[in-house]
């Protein structure tokens, strides 16, 4: 583990929610679809990690989680052999969460506590959200790469973000890289220059160089990976 990261661990779970905690553990307990073999797949939350290292930041582990690639399993099925979303935490994270879901607490069905019915879930989230949300400022960091053949070669194409919260206006990388991200859709779909009409998902809507653009201007800067 490098330095860096060392630095900025958040005990117990090495990790600081700056969201819904109950979001998150469903992505930790919800199989995750994938595409393997040009052909939609499950696998279970948290499995086949693996470390991935970012300038600036150090080693990250990445994991299976549900939602991420949304529909992409069955659009892109038959016409991409693999697909797969990870989740990215610090180092230990997936250790940590995979034993509490062993022991059963993030299990929804109510158990007998002293003649009071409580779902284990719903008692981890009361005593465990607290603790878990701190002042420090958070960071987003992502990373998309594709592999493929353009024409006769192989190619791969990468983009990468790394965001941190902005102290100065009080708003976290999170809000950034979601609220941004909304409002830019709705700008766009008003002004018209979605695809439609129709119900249509946002990655095959939203017009690519567009949305970079409107991130970029708002200091959310995605990079193409050389």
């Amino acid at each position: 583990m490098s330095a860096a990261c060392r630095k900025i661990l958040f005990p117990p779970l090495n990790y600081n929610i700056v969201y819904s905690l109950e979001g998150v553990l469903d992505y930790y307990t919800t199989p995750s679809w994938i595409l393997r073999g040009g052909k939609p797949a499950q696998v279970d939350a948290l499995s086949e990690l693996e470390q991935i290292r970012f300038t600036g930041i150090g080693s990250l582990e990445a994991f299976h989680t549900a939602g991420g690639i949304s529909t992409m399993p069955w659009t892109y099925g038959g016409k991409v052999k693999t697909m797969e979303y990870k989740t990215l935490r610090y180092p230990g994270h997936a250790e940590i969460i995979g034993a509490i879901r062993q022991l059963g607490l993030f299990a929804q069905e109510p158990v007998d506590v002293k003649g009071q019915k409580v779902a284990p879930m719903d008692l981890f989230v009361a005593v465990v959200d607290p603790q878990l949300r701190r002042a420090d400022p958070d960071l987003i960091a992502l990373r998309v790469v594709a592999e493929g053949k353009r024409g006769t070669h192989k190619t791969t194409v990468g983009f990468e973000l790394l965001d941190r919260a902005d102290a100065r206006r009080g708003i976290s990388a999170m809000m950034r890289t979601t609220g941004y991200s909304l409002s830019i859709t709705g700008q766009l779909q008003l002004a018209g220059k979605t695809a439609g009409p129709g119900v249509k998902v946002s990655y095959l809507a939203v017009p690519f160089e567009p949305y970079l653009s409107a991130l970029s201007k708002r200091g959310v800067k995605i990079r193409e990976l050389k």
